[in-house]
């Protein structure tokens, strides 16, 4: 059944590719975001708001008629950010986070939550939602205050903790950075490790999947289901 989502965070990368997806399956989309975008689609309409004015989040609810929020919005690790302190992060992914919640439940609209695995701090061996957070990085930190936030203003939500997310370029760079040419050979160093990641179409998948489900209040860990690991990215090759 086709149904009308509102996407905060919908000019960033994985918004992009979240609208066009939502689109493709017959939905429609309200996109948020501080930034523009030339993209067109009949059944998409962007509005530039600062999420940081909840009257001006309540009146797009008002005016457009939204059955679910995807509220990917969020300030990361954003190389060229002037402003990186604590504060910051606080009043975009926890301030800003509860004006989004705040609406939705207003509107008694249904909310998926994306957080992150940063949340959980350093863990050693593999994660899962009863893992116990313990955030130490800035976003991580303000995350996990994001979804207490969440737990406490909405009566229907999911969380889903994403794991680092990739794009096919994204991947490339990684090859890039294990490569080393001495002189023409790449070679594989050490071991080599594994990393839980998430390739950008399955985070696209998870979310689009979520529009058709009935929310849980539940916390679910995003990732792929096959570890990453360096050694399968380095191939011992000769440079032309």
């Amino acid at each position: 059944m086709e149904k009308t989502i509102l996407v905060t965070g919908a000019s960033g990368m994985i918004g992009t590719y979240l609208v066009k997806e939502l689109l493709s399956q017959g939905h429609s989309v309200i996109g948020v975001d501080r930034r523009s975008n030339e993209f067109t689609h009949d059944r998409y309409r962007f509005c530039s708001t600062d999420l940081g004015d909840l009257a001006s989040l309540q009146s797009i609810l008002h005016k457009y008629k939204v059955d679910r929020v995807i509220h990917l919005a969020a300030l990361a690790h954003r190389a060229g950010e002037a402003d990186l302190s604590f504060e910051r992060y606080r009043h975009i992914n926890v301030e800003c986070a509860e004006n989004v919640f705040k609406a939705a439940e207003e509107a008694n609209l249904p909310v998926l939550f994306i957080s992150t695995v940063d949340v959980l701090g350093f863990v050693k061996g593999l994660i899962s939602p009863a893992t116990k957070p313990n955030p130490v990085s800035n976003y991580g930190k303000s995350k996990a205050m994001a979804e207490e936030s969440l737990k406490r203003i909405c009566s229907h939500y999911d969380i889903y903790r994403f794991s680092p997310v990739y794009t096919k370029d994204v991947k490339r760079d990684i090859q890039k950075r294990y490569y080393l040419k001495e002189p023409n050979l790449a070679y594989r160093i050490g071991k080599g490790e594994t990393f839980e990641v998430l390739d950008v179409n399955g985070a696209v998948k998870a979310m689009v999947d979520w529009v058709a489900l009935e929310p849980k209040n539940s916390i679910r860990v995003i990732k792929d289901e096959k570890l990453l690991d360096v050694n399968d990215l380095i191939v011992r090759q000769k440079f032309s």
